[in-house]
């Protein structure tokens, strides 16, 4: 039996299905025109379309959803960095200085002492500071970063400046002769804030020089030097104690 010579081969179509997400792979699908009418061809693109939308809609979706979860794991990880950072500047506020100066470079004529003889009262009472003799004039600074809260005139004090720092710490420097800063004002270490004088009870230019730690006076020598461990400071007194009372 010969077979037609007029019989056409069945053609075969290559259809290629392009993913709607880019980068995702392509897709070819051959189809037998021959075998296949018109309705099948076209339910069966209908069908790996289908297939094929939905395979990359869901890698799509599970893609969208490992992202998310990243981003969230990323900005916990930042909130807990803020939150680090804000604790630690909190506790820093809260710390007393650190490297604090002497406010001049001057002798030391008298100590830190709960008992001692008042030069111009003749009586016992409690020095809460030490004494820095200096020539008139001579420029006080600052010993620490700070904010100016007090400047005026105090009894026995004469004009006096108190600068408030971090740690609840308060520095007074009394006896002054002038002001070189004003209330509210902020202040760095080694800026010069007033000059040496000799107002209030005073027997001779110098500064008092008080430390307050929450409120309690201590020694102001020792305090500065637990801030500065070791560490020298030219502006340290360079001559023994005389023990010789100036003031308050």
């Amino acid at each position: 039996m010969k077979r037609d010579s007029n019989r056409r081969r069945p053609r075969v179509w290559t259809v290629i299905l392009v993913p709607p997400r880019p980068g995702a792979r392509a897709r070819s699908l051959s189809i037998r025109v021959r075998t296949m009418g018109v309705f099948g061809i076209f339910m069966l693109l209908t069908v790996a379309g289908a297939a094929t939308w939905t395979g990359e809609t869901q890698n799509f979706a599970e893609a969208t959803a490992n992202e998310l979860a990243e981003s969230q794991r990323t900005v916990v990880q930042l909130l807990d960095s803020v939150q680090m950072l804000a604790a630690l500047a909190e506790r820093v506020k809260y710390l007393p200085p650190k490297d604090m100066l002497m406010p001049v470079a001057g002798q030391i004529s008298s100590r830190f002492t709960n008992s001692r003889l008042q030069p111009i009262l003749r009586i016992f009472r409690a020095h809460r500071g030490v004494d820095l003799s200096a020539p008139l004039g001579t420029r006080i600074i600052a010993p620490a970063d700070g904010r100016v809260t007090y400047v005026g005139w105090r009894m026995g004090y004469g004009l006096t400046v108190e600068i408030s720092h971090s740690g609840n710490i308060v520095t007074r420097y009394a006896h002054c002769r002038s002001s070189l800063v004003r209330e509210n004002q902020v202040v760095a270490a080694g800026q010069s804030i007033a000059t040496v004088g000799s107002s209030g009870l005073s027997t001779g230019p110098h500064v008092h020089f008080e430390v307050l730690n929450r409120g309690q006076s201590v020694d102001p020598i020792k305090f500065l030097a637990s801030t500065r461990g070791a560490a020298s400071h030219p502006a340290a007194p360079s001559a023994p104690v005389e023990n010789r009372p100036m003031g308050l």
